[in-house]
C-alpha cells in the first residue's frame, strides 16, 4: 500500500504545483490547475466565488498522467489518461438524496468513486477498493490542508487525488 499526502495553501494559482509527497518526503507527483476554456473564464470572472478549475497530475519532470477537463467546470467531466491517451466521460450519480458518486470506464475497467459520510473519498476499480484519500484534520492549521492518500499503486494514488480534488476538496 502506498501512502501519498499533498498540502492545499489557502490560494493557487494557475503556477501553484501542489506536490504529491511519499512517506519520505519525495515528490512523486505534482497537481496543477488547467486553463479555463473561454465560457469558464467568463463565469469565473462573474460569479462571486468563481468556478472550480480543472486539474491535472504530472510527473515531477512535467510529463502529465492524467487531467481532468470540462467545457463548463463543474458540468460534465472528462478524464484523460495520457499515457494511453484514452479521453473518457465522468458519469455522475446521485446517491442517498443528495450526495454524488461518480464512475467511468478506462481499459475495459469500471472505476467509481464516492466520498463516505466523514468526506473521505473512495476510488474503486471492478468493485475492489484502490484508493482511498481523506482530510485527517478539519481545521485549518497554517493556512493550509492535508490530503491523505492510500492507494495499492502509485498511479492509482495520483488519479484518486485528481478526482478527489476536483469533484469533492470543493465541497462539489
Amino acid at each position: 500500500m502506498y501512502h501519498l499526502s499533498y498540502q492545499v495553501p489557502d490560494t493557487v494559482l494557475l503556477t501553484t504545483k501542489i506536490p504529491v509527497i511519499n512517506d519520505e518526503g519525495k515528490t512523486i507527483f505534482l497537481l496543477q490547475k488547467q486553463r479555463l476554456g473561454f465560457l469558464g473564464t467568463i463565469a469565473d470572472l462573474a460569479l462571486r466565488y468563481g468556478v472550480r478549475h480543472c486539474y491535472q497530475i504530472t510527473l515531477p519532470n512535467g510529463k502529465p498522467i492524467y487531467s481532468l477537463n470540462s467545457a463548463f467546470p463543474g458540468i460534465c467531466y472528462r478524464l484523460t489518461e495520457h499515457l494511453t491517451a484514452h479521453n473518457v466521460p465522468i458519469n455522475q450519480h446521485i446517491v442517498q438524496l443528495l450526495e454524488l458518486a461518480y464512475s467511468f470506464s478506462l481499459s475495459n475497467r469500471v472505476y467509481y468513486f464516492e466520498k463516505d459520510f466523514k468526506g473521505n473519498g473512495h476510488l474503486k476499480c471492478d468493485n475492489h477498493l484502490i484508493a482511498s484519500v481523506s482530510m485527517p484534520s478539519l481545521t485549518k492549521v497554517s493556512m493550509v490542508d492535508t490530503i491523505v492518500i492510500e492507494a495499492t499503486t502509485q498511479e492509482y494514488a495520483a488519479l484518486a487525488a485528481a478526482l478527489f480534488h476536483i469533484l469533492f476538496y470543493y465541497n462539489a
